[in-house]
């Protein structure tokens, strides 16, 4: 399913939950980051070891940010495959 930019059904613009750690929970890394805003989950993108994914998958939160949060970050929704 691909949306329009911003008519996401999953996402209603509230800000995310806060990072849990500063760098990917899973691998460390820290560049190239996402957080989930349902739970705060750090984790690397899929340019490195995808654990932003694996993360939306296993645990059913399909809207992440990049980090660091601000400006420039953009939000992406997993189920639409589309940013939001």
């Amino acid at each position: 399913m691909r949306n329009k930019r911003g008519s996401c059904p999953h996402y209603n613009g509230e800000p995310s939950t806060a990072p849990a750690t500063p760098h990917c929970a899973e691998c460390g890394s820290t560049s190239s980051l996402r957080v989930c805003v349902t739970c705060g989950h750090v984790g690397c993108c899929e340019s490195q070891k995808g654990h932003n994914t694996a993360h939306a998958k296993a645990a059913g939160h399909p809207i992440i940010k990049s980090l660091p949060l601000g400006e420039h970050s953009f939000t992406w929704c997993y189920t639409c495959n589309s940013y939001v």
